[in-house]
């Protein structure tokens, strides 16, 4: 697996191997930066269930100017300051040992305290089927920035992610097995 562009593209990112942590493909990362292209210069990051940590490094490595890594996984925590360090990202960024669901939620704490975000990663493991109780959380934490975005990685065989009260889907793609929806707030909210 490999940064795909920027700073930091074509560089080798560590992995984890044996381990029940899918990162992201290749294809899948490269599709959503063409995607959000013009959001990630400047802007303040949120990886969570970040596994080796590829989309928070994209973003770093296109230009965010930082990035808050959740990962309750003490291996993929290291995996990511590895990435981290080794890229020269480490001053760019925080990792945090959590459970995504919790961190969010917390009003005080690592997440908050870098909040609002203007893109939001989100990729739980298929078979916890917490999307749409994570968009929720993230509207309810108030960690969105108002004209933010939060990408949220699925399974194309699960339903889609249902919008919230105030989040609304403004777009969907499908990958082969993955599917990927865009959420903002709505404009009327």
């Amino acid at each position: 697996m490999r940064v795909i562009s920027g700073i930091a593209g074509g560089r080798r990112l560590a992995t984890i191997s044996g381990r029940n942590i899918r990162p992201t493909s290749d294809r899948v990362r490269e599709a959503i930066f063409n995607i959000i292209a013009d959001r990630i210069g400047g802007s303040v990051v949120l990886d969570l269930f970040a596994g080796v940590g590829s989309l928070g490094i994209e973003a770093l490595s296109r230009g965010a100017s930082y990035c808050v890594f959740v990962d309750k996984d003490r291996a993929a925590r290291e995996v990511i300051n590895k990435n981290l360090h080794d890229l020269g990202f480490r001053d760019m960024a925080a990792v945090i040992g959590a459970d995504a669901l919790r961190a969010i939620s917390a009003e005080r704490g690592p997440v908050s305290e870098r909040a609002p975000y203007d893109l939001i990663f989100a990729d739980p493991p298929y078979a916890l089927d917490v999307f749409d109780k994570l968009l929720l959380l993230i509207e309810n934490a108030g960690i969105l920035a108002g004209n933010g975005l939060v990408i949220v990685e699925h399974s194309s065989r699960d339903a889609t992610p249902a919008e919230s009260s105030r989040m609304i889907k403004v777009r969907q793609e499908r990958y082969g097995d993955t599917q990927v929806g865009f959420y903002m707030y709505s404009s009327e909210g």
